[in-house]
């Protein structure tokens, strides 16, 4: 789908804070409110799949972060992505090519709950391996 410019500026008004009302965008993008209520409609249609809510940074010392290589038999994979989707403690799922097939990030709020969900990954039906790397700490991150 090619987006006009408008669209686009939606999209990017959105990436920055999806709270945003009708009315704001409108102003923003100088469109009736209807409009942007059009736009949207469309826009969730061909091209946004949800809005999330995005936490702000924890405090280093209550949390846990882990990296989850993962192996899995190709015939289960979209099984895995659903279950995967509706953990919150997954906060992303990506598909790499080598070794390994998805690397996870998960974030728990310590490690018995961290002990947990890894548990619950690695006996998830076409899971075949996983390997697990803990965050020590994070130096920084570029993520918007």
């Amino acid at each position: 789908m090619r987006l006009q410019k408008k669209e686009q500026k939606l999209l990017d008004l959105l990436k920055v804070n999806s709270r945003l009302s009708a009315a704001e965008l409108g102003r923003q993008l100088n469109l009736a409110r209807s409009t942007v209520h059009m736009m949207l409609t469309r826009l969730e249609e061909k091209i946004i799949d949800s809005y999330t809510v995005k936490l702000k940074d924890f405090d280093a010392d209550n949390h846990s972060s882990c990296y989850v290589l993962i192996t899995r038999d190709p015939k289960k994979a979209k099984e895995i992505e659903e279950k995967m989707r509706a953990m919150a403690e997954i906060d992303s799922l990506v598909t790499v090519a080598g070794l390994y097939d998805f690397i996870t990030l998960v974030r728990t709020r310590d490690n018995r709950q961290m002990d947990r969900v890894l548990t619950e990954i690695a006996m998830m039906d076409g899971i075949i391996k996983t390997e697990s790397h803990i965050i020590l700490s994070e130096k920084f991150d570029r993520k918007l």
